[in-house]
Order: C-alpha cells, then sequence, then structure tokens
C-alpha cells in the first residue's frame, strides 16, 4: 500500500484511484524542467488562481509541497511564470510609458528599457538566480533543477508584486521605486525560505536568504546598466 501525496489516501499501483496523481513523481530535474517548457505551450494547465493563493499566504509550503509530489493542483511552474511574465510585462509598459520632468537621452533609454525589455531581461537572468540559490542553500538533498523551480515561482509572483510598486511611484513621482520593491521582495523571499528551508536555523535561513537578494538585486543592476548604455 502506498499513501498518495495529493489526497493522502492509501493504495495501490502507479497512481491514486481516488484523485489520479501518481505515487512516485521522482526528482525534479533538468530533464522534466525542459519536458515543463515543452508543455507549456502544448497543453493549458489548471490550477493556476490556486497556485496564486498559494504562493501569497504559504510561500515556499507551495513549492515544497509541489516538489514532494503535490503537482496535480498546481499550476506548472514554466506556464505560471510565462502568464505572470506576461501580465507584468504589459502593466509595464503602460506604467513606465512617459519619464518624468524634462529627461535627458539617458533617462529617456531607461525607461524604454523597463517599459520594453526588464521581464525578458529577468527571464534571460532566471537561470543565474537559480544558480545562486542552490549554490547559497547547498545541500546534498537539493539539487539545480529543484532550485530552478523554487525561484520560478518566486519570481512569478515577485514579478506581479511590483505592478502595484510602480503604479503607486507612477502617480506619487516622490516614492523611491527601488527601494520598495527591495523591502517588498526582500520581505517576501526570506518568509519563501523559512517555509521551504524548514530543517534549517532561522536566524542561518534570512542570512542566506539576504545574500541571494544582494546577489541577485545587484547582478541585475550592474546587466541593466551595461544594456542602457549599450542602448545609448
Amino acid at each position: 500500500m502506498q499513501v498518495c501525496t495529493h489526497c493522502h489516501l492509501q493504495g495501490e499501483g502507479k497512481y491514486c484511484s481516488n484523485c489520479g496523481e501518481i505515487y512516485r513523481p521522482g526528482r525534479i530535474t533538468l530533464r522534466s524542467v525542459l519536458h515543463e517548457v515543452v508543455h507549456t505551450f502544448t497543453h493549458a494547465d489548471h490550477g493556476f488562481l490556486y497556485t496564486l493563493k498559494s504562493l501569497a499566504i504559504r510561500p515556499g509550503i507551495m513549492q515544497k509541497n509541489y516538489l514532494e509530489g503535490e503537482r496535480k493542483s498546481n499550476q506548472k511552474p514554466f506556464s505560471l511564470f510565462f502568464i505572470c511574465a506576461t501580465v507584468a510585462a504589459i502593466a509595464l509598459h503602460f506604467v513606465n510609458a512617459t519619464p518624468h520632468g524634462s529627461p535627458d537621452h539617458f533617462d529617456i533609454v531607461k525607461e524604454n528599457f523597463y517599459k520594453n525589455y526588464y521581464v525578458i531581461f529577468q527571464t534571460l537572468l532566471l537561470p543565474l538566480y537559480a544558480l545562486f540559490t542552490w549554490a547559497i542553500f547547498y545541500n546534498r538533498t537539493f539539487n539545480y533543477a529543484e532550485a530552478l523551480v523554487l525561484f520560478l515561482y518566486s519570481l512569478a509572483f515577485s514579478l506581479l508584486i511590483i505592478i502595484p510598486i510602480n503604479f503607486l511611484g507612477y502617480y506619487l513621482p516622490g516614492i523611491n521605486e527601488q527601494l520598495c520593491e527591495l523591502i517588498v521582495l526582500g520581505l517576501y523571499m526570506v518568509w519563501t525560505n523559512i517555509n521551504f528551508f524548514r530543517n534549517e536555523k532561522k536566524w542561518r535561513i534570512i542570512l542566506k536568504s539576504l545574500a541571494l537578494l544582494g546577489a541577485c538585486y545587484f547582478t541585475s543592476y550592474f546587466m541593466a546598466n551595461r544594456a542602457i548604455h549599450f542602448m545609448l
């Protein structure tokens, strides 16, 4: 007899007779991650709103459960990410449509970058963010593909978080949008990692999360500046 990770009922065979979830889903690997990329463009998944709700109220726990086999009720990571990225790209396109004040050429190029390329830019940096996550939280039971899924879900929801912050910054120009984003996303990252890495001490997770936030922020800042200067 085996116990289903989704509905927790006992049964025999490969799939649960109650919900259809596989009993032994196996670990996430790079091969399975690449399969999800293909799956994104060939299938329509259920559970989009359920997954967003889980990422909003129990981040880290949602990703942990997904990696441990609770996959039937959740939107798959790449399909969720591309939906959230599309929504964020459209929103940022309009909110960054017009620079404030009397902008010089650099300000115009910078606004154009964040208006049209910011989400694509973050998507391209995703494998590097996952590498930072895997390296900083390294242990024998946590592989790179699992770090990629963990950060993929987090980044998808983070792209939605920055939308209201950018709108607030647009209508209240005195607000430092980057600082607000850094604080809010930093708190969300700490919350996520505390829930995900439950076997580590909280103070270690907080320090590692701050190190991860710093690595991601400075990488993004440095690469964005290089891209903007290239566009000048």
